[in-house]
């Protein structure tokens, strides 16, 4: 009976692999589950972690991009309005001279105008006087026409593209001193008109 039971036992041993690993138990899976569930978080803190960095990096690269696409619009804007600038102020300088000359001729030949008084000039010199006086009208006309076309073309030249995206409106000197020319024209026509008869007259008396 005692052999027996040793056999069974060297049966029972033969039986058992030492190299087999023994199961798990229930507190060893625990464990196991409880640290893949820490790497899983660990895991989704980093993908969100990298996810914030990332949306970082396109905002900063977005930025970057307007920053050079703005940056590159000014400078031509500014670059294009200096050299429209620049063409304007020497142009602005240049019609000032031209406004400058055409103010001292038309304040030299206004006193002059003025400074005709047929009241004393004498009969006998009457013929002679109004020939001065028709001849210093014709002149100041001659004048003032040729600073109406150097106005008119100057202008002409002066407006162009404006230094910014908007245009300019309104009327320049030039369309004021036309218009100005063709209101006293009837006015100046008249008057010498009536000089003449004035003259005629007294030479009658």
């Amino acid at each position: 009976m005692a052999e027996y039971r040793s056999n069974r036992e060297d049966f029972l041993d033969l039986d058992e692999d030492p190299s087999t690993p023994a199961a798990p138990s229930l507190e060893q899976i625990d464990d196991q589950v409880a640290q893949a569930q820490d790497r899983l978080l660990a895991l989704k803190r980093q993908a969100e972690q990298l996810e914030r960095e990332k949306a970082k990096l396109e905002e900063l690269s977005r930025r970057q991009e307007q920053f050079d696409t703005g940056r590159a619009e000014m400078v031509d804007k500014f670059t294009s309005s200096l050299v429209h600038i620049q063409r304007e102020t020497d142009q602005t300088l240049k019609r000032l001279e031209i406004l400058k000359n055409v103010q001292s001729s038309f304040s030299t030949y206004l006193n002059e105008l003025e400074a005709i008084n047929p009241k004393d000039w004498a009969p006998t010199e009457l013929n002679k006087e109004l020939s001065k006086a028709l001849g210093a009208v014709e002149d100041s006309r001659s004048v003032y026409t040729k600073a109406q076309a150097q106005v008119a073309a100057d202008e002409e030249v002066s407006v162009g593209a404006s230094p910014f995206d908007g245009e300019g409106g309104g009327h320049g000197f030039g369309y004021w001193l036309m218009a100005g020319f063709a209101f006293t024209l009837p006015l100046s026509a008249l008057g010498l008109i009536g000089l003449l008869l004035w003259f005629i007259q007294l030479g009658s008396n």
